[in-house]
């Protein structure tokens, strides 16, 4: 009986003193855990004022501190068919841009020519005491590649900046050549353009190259792809090919006119060359206008032209085969009345005349590669443009 009860109070103490440590432990991990939230919470770095917060409000620059000078380089005058990355070429504008105060300057520059390009917007840091100099050429819209003159048209370029009401404004007289004239460029530097002459596309070209399989055995007009197994007859087609459209454009009584003539001050290196469709429509061209014809037909086929430029003229050629490094040369001043043949013969002639250093031959697939594409047909982009516009104007807003 002793034994039992001892058993049960002790059983009782045990109890207690086991749920006595449970609470202790409980209330133990409770405040453990509490501290270390507040350490986790405390080390978390609170998030950084926004830095405009941070710095005093932007001091105004004096418009007196800041000067401007715009300048024309090229005499003003603006070659459609050329990029800013021709060799020898210019901007439309340069605009100088000094800050003579001890805060840096925000300008916003924008320029137009008006009727004739689109409104070119940049924005430019000028820093404390510096001197920027910044090309300015917006960007031409289709228009420009319908004008068939030289014309004098209007550059307007506007500048403002943080607390400038007006800023600057300017306006200049410059001078747009028509799209067919091109500057070669001093010793041709620019001569790879050329290749925005090379239109394959043209509906005139594509007349050219259908007539052209009437002179070809099956009317087969391949390019570069056999007509039979037999790798050896790759280049026996491209002459036939070649000689097919060399026919075709006999047939269309296409005759030498010189006629290289254009305005403005740089005579001496500029030169009006026709398009194919206008040499194949007015049945007439000179040296570098049938040649860009021909080259036409040629890349329309997917067959790779060149176009080589000797001193005082130029002939066309096509590679042989894919990157191959013959070439069948062809003088196409012999028309109308020369052969096939007599072309060749002419070609070499050239060649065998001219010292090497002094032939330039323009591969038309390179200067593809560097971005130098057919010059527009401007009719069809004045009415994607046009449509453009109108699709932008009905368009419903959306958020």
């Amino acid at each position: 009986m002793f034994f039992s009860r001892l058993s049960a109070r002790t059983a009782r103490i045990l109890a207690t003193v086991f749920l006595a440590s449970t609470l202790l432990l409980a209330a133990g991990l409770g405040v453990s855990w509490v501290y270390a939230w507040k350490l986790i919470k405390g080390s978390t770095p609170a998030p950084p004022e926004p830095i405009q917060a941070l710095l005093p409000a932007p001091a105004q620059v004096s418009p007196l501190q800041v000067r401007y000078q715009l300048d024309v380089p090229g005499r003003g005058e603006i070659f459609p068919s050329l990029s800013a990355n021709a060799r020898d070429y210019w901007p439309v504008a340069v605009l100088t841009i000094s800050n003579s105060s001890e805060r840096p300057l925000i300008q916003v520059i924008s320029a137009e020519i008006t009727g004739w390009s689109a409104r070119a917007e940049q924005k430019v840091v000028i820093g404390a005491r510096e001197t920027r100099v910044v090309d300015v050429t917006p960007e031409l819209l289709p228009q420009a590649y319908a004008n068939n003159e030289m014309r004098q048209v209007t550059l307007r370029v506007h500048v403002t900046g943080p607390g400038q009401e007006f800023g600057y404004q300017q306006k200049r007289p410059v001078f747009l050549h028509a799209a067919t004239d091109l500057y070669w460029g001093s010793k041709f530097s620019n001569a790879q353009f050329i290749a925005r002459w090379v239109t394959p596309h043209d509906p005139a070209v594509l007349r050219l190259v259908s007539e052209a399989r009437q002179y070809i055995p099956r009317g087969r007009m391949a390019g570069y792809h056999l007509a039979s197994n037999v790798r050896g007859n790759l280049s026996q087609q491209v002459r036939a090919q070649a000689n097919a459209v060399f026919d075709a454009m006999k047939r269309s009584g296409v005759s030498y006119v010189d006629s290289i003539f254009t305005f403005g001050n740089y005579t001496g290196e500029a030169q009006r060359v026709r398009l194919p469709r206008e040499t194949l429509s007015l049945s007439s061209a000179n040296c570098i206008d049938v040649s860009v014809a021909f080259a036409s037909a040629m890349e329309n086929l997917g067959m790779m032209p060149v176009i080589v430029i000797v001193p005082g003229h130029a002939f066309a050629g096509v590679r042989l085969g894919p990157d191959s490094q013959q070439i069948l040369y062809l003088d196409l001043t012999v028309l109308p009345n020369g052969t096939f043949t007599q072309a060749v013969a002419r070609a070499n002639h050239w060649l065998k005349t001219v010292p090497s250093e002094r032939v330039l031959v323009i591969d038309i697939s390179a200067a593809r590669a560097l971005g130098i594409y057919p010059m527009p047909d401007p009719l069809e982009e004045i009415a994607a443009f046009g449509a453009k516009r109108v699709g932008a104007a009905e368009a419903p807003n959306s958020f």
